[in-house]
């Protein structure tokens, strides 16, 4: 029985993997193009904790340890063909490696060209926008004008941070979110601080001072993108 190349590590990315990962790293933002000049240079070295499709990017001689918990996610993509489906998810680099996750509908019939696809990507998103892929409304709070800005996307039950200096948009954690946000306004009301789906259900709830202020607080601790807190001094709740 001939086995499968792509079993055997290290190995090169194949074009058409990178072309899959490129389409969550647009080129026209810094962040993202870092990242694709990294994962130039990198090879598979194996699976990650969950299997085919979870592979782990890093140096040709290093070996992948399971034991190191997942990074935050950096780029998800969906990726669609008149065959099939491709869906990217590409975490932060740690300790100089990249877990990415290719998984999709009817793989092996999707041609390497992906002008014949539809792409959309979390990555491409700037303030004023929609959200992508259905267009539904995106809850804007800017903490700098334009530079750093909280985006919650309701139907899509997701939220990011851009960064205009370096085009990411880094997702946060709904749950930790929503419980640091109760914390700061001192709801102690077990049927309504433990439920984190509230955010999105009942937005109009939030005022935009408490979404930034627990912004703030959150990535103090999280570090998530780097923000000036000086500007913020005596404006917390």
């Amino acid at each position: 029985m001939q086995q499968n190349i792509n079993n055997i590590f290290p190995r090169e990315l194949s074009p058409k993997e990178k072309n899959w990962l490129f389409a969550a790293l647009p080129e026209f933002k810094l962040g993202y193009k870092q990242y694709r000049e990294i994962i130039e240079n990198l090879s598979v070295i194996g699976y990650g904790r969950f299997g085919e499709g979870n592979l782990i990017l890093g140096e040709e001689n290093d070996s992948v340890d399971l034991d190191i918990p997942s990074a935050p996610v950096l780029a998800i993509a969906t990726i669609t063909f008149d065959v099939g489906k491709i869906y990217v998810t590409i975490h932060e680099e740690l300790e100089n490696k990249i877990e990415i996750d290719i998984k999709g509908i009817a793989v092996d019939t999707i041609p390497d060209d992906l002008n014949q696809a539809k792409v959309w990507s979390y990555s491409g998103w700037v303030p004023g926008e929609k959200a992508p892929f259905d267009k539904s409304e995106v809850r804007e709070v800017h903490l700098i004008r334009n530079k750093i800005v909280l985006a919650v996307a309701p139907v899509h039950k997701k939220i990011w941070v851009y960064n205009s200096k370096s085009g990411i948009n880094h997702f946060i954690p709904v749950t930790n979110f929503y419980n640091e946000m109760m914390i700061l306004i001192g709801n102690k009301n077990s049927e309504t601080a433990l439920n984190p789906g509230r955010l999105f259900t009942n937005l109009n709830e939030f005022t935009d001072k408490q979404l930034a202020q627990t912004l703030l607080v959150y990535n103090k601790y999280w570090q998530r993108v780097e923000i000036d807190y000086s500007q913020f001094e005596n404006k917390l709740i």
